[in-house]
């Protein structure tokens, strides 16, 4: 019987702190070369530099044409308390997957990245779209229960919980990890398994609570050195802040998280920290701040001449904060110029969304519709041009984008879109004044309990249309 073919891999090869031998480095190295569990193709590390970790989209088309390869890994490693920890990034056209370890040894450590990169090749975890929520919360439950000591697998379930809402179940999970990462000895993720209960916390307005287990992930995250938690930690208390509406403590959380960001030596989580902070003092009516941090963002992306891609992030939030309309679209097109429509860019999309109202407000028609003229539209931009046909009000064609955005979001499991497209042509009926449609109407009352963020966001939206849905 013929065997399938073993999942293609392509690899960059470790990046690591200066400290290590690169003996070390190249042991770890071998032994994903050398997995009987994927096959792996080496891509030239001289070309892809660490940022690979924060924008994959910039790089992966490039690197898997090159290799042939539908899935590509990247990865760092690090000494910390006298153990070896890595930490990487597995990308697909659709999803990624996190992940890290700390051993004693080079020989430890290729085993369990082996082991754990080739149970996620082989779920197909990374084949399903991240939008999915659906297919990927089951994904998650069932491997958890497959492989109950992988703590990598109990963290991002949790992650995931706690993002799309059910935060009570969160907590519970955890308190799972806390415990079995104790049963492991292994405190980082003791650590992390109290970040990740403050989180869940903070979603359920528990503020007392949060802090509790932050102090004890700070001391967790303090032990080993781990800078980059410590700026998570650090970020979470000024979420806490945020909600007791302290911009005086805010401000003394984020130039702690300034000084364990530094200390990480990681230029591109500095500049996102200061970009973060711009936000949170526009949050807080600071302009002068906003500004502020803003320009601070750039200076580090200056200093360590970094690529212009990540400069549109600072070009977006400024857009939000210009008070000229003039100015908010330079601003927005200044990012659709940064960032090629091929890759999959949130400050892209954002920007494209945000110039689109801009014009719609100038009653400028075909300047928003020319935004999506040479571009594959997703279901996000179907919606969005049949908003700008709404304006005009082109019944027949806003019904129609919108009608194919619910198609669209519902053929790639893309539930939160197709919530969005429901939502919308409910509202298209009743400023029609005609009866509601019942397909949609009933999708709502049935799909939207699974997203209990969605409600909370579209509260009035959903009053609007004459539905109110209770929270799970």
């Amino acid at each position: 019987m013929n065997l399938p073919p073993l999942p293609r891999l392509a690899l960059i090869p470790l990046t690591a702190d200066q400290e290590l031998a690169q003996s070390f480095i190249d042991s770890v190295d071998d032994g994903l070369r050398n997995s009987e569990q994927f096959t792996t193709v080496v891509f030239n590390a001289q070309t892809v530099p660490r940022d690979f970790i924060w924008a994959p989209q910039k790089y992966f088309q490039t690197i898997t044409q090159f290799t042939e390869a539908p899935y590509v890994f990247m990865g760092w490693v690090s000494q910390q308390a006298g153990s070896f920890r890595i930490r990487y990034l597995l990308k697909s056209s659709k999803n990624s997957w996190r992940a890290e370890h700390h051993v004693t040894t080079a020989a430890e450590l290729a085993r369990l990245v082996n082991s754990h990169v080739g149970l996620i090749l082989d779920s197909g975890l990374l084949d399903i779209d991240e939008q999915d929520a659906l297919l990927l919360g089951a994904k998650l439950k069932l491997l958890q229960t497959q492989y109950p000591q992988d703590l990598n697998l109990l963290q991002a379930l949790i992650n995931f919980q706690t993002q799309r809402g059910d935060a009570a179940n969160g907590i519970m999970l955890a308190k799972e990890l806390q415990e079995k990462a104790a049963q492991q000895q292994h405190q980082l993720f003791v650590a992390k398994g109290h970040l990740a209960e403050a989180s869940a916390y903070i979603h359920e307005s528990l503020l007392a609570d949060a802090e509790l287990a932050l102090a004890k992930a700070e001391t967790g995250f303090q032990a080993v050195d781990d800078w980059e938690s410590l700026v998570d930690v650090e970020q979470e208390r000024i979420a806490v802040a945020f909600a007791r509406n302290d911009y005086d403590q805010a401000q003394r959380d984020f130039q702690r998280a300034l000084e364990f960001a530094r200390r990480s030596g990681d230029v591109i989580k500095e500049y996102r920290l200061h970009s973060w902070a711009a936000v949170m003092a526009h949050k807080f009516t600071q302009p002068e701040d906003s500004w502020g941090y803003l320009d601070r963002a750039e200076a580090v992306l200056d200093q360590h001449q970094q690529a212009p891609e990540f400069y549109a992030l600072i070009q977006f939030y400024a857009g939000m904060f210009e008070q000229e309309p003039a100015a908010a679209e330079k601003r927005y097109r200044k990012v659709l110029s940064l960032l090629p429509a091929s890759q999959d860019w949130w400050e892209r999309e954002r920007a494209q969304a945000h110039l689109s109202e801009l014009l719609i407000t100038q009653s400028r028609w075909q300047d928003a519709l020319d935004l999506y003229a040479d571009q594959p539209l997703g279901a996000t931009q179907e919606l969005l041009v049949g908003n700008i046909w709404k304006a005009q009000q082109d019944w027949a064609k806003a019904e129609a984008f919108g009608v194919q955005s619910f198609k669209t979001a519902n053929l790639n499991g893309q539930l939160r879109n197709a919530l969005d497209a429901a939502i919308y042509l409910l509202q298209l009926d009743k400023q029609l004044e005609r009866p509601a449609n019942s397909v949609y109407r009933q999708f709502l009352l049935k799909k939207a309990a699974d997203v209990p963020n969605w409600i909370r966001f579209n509260k009035a939206q959903l009053a609007d249309a004459g539905l109110e849905l209770p929270l799970p």
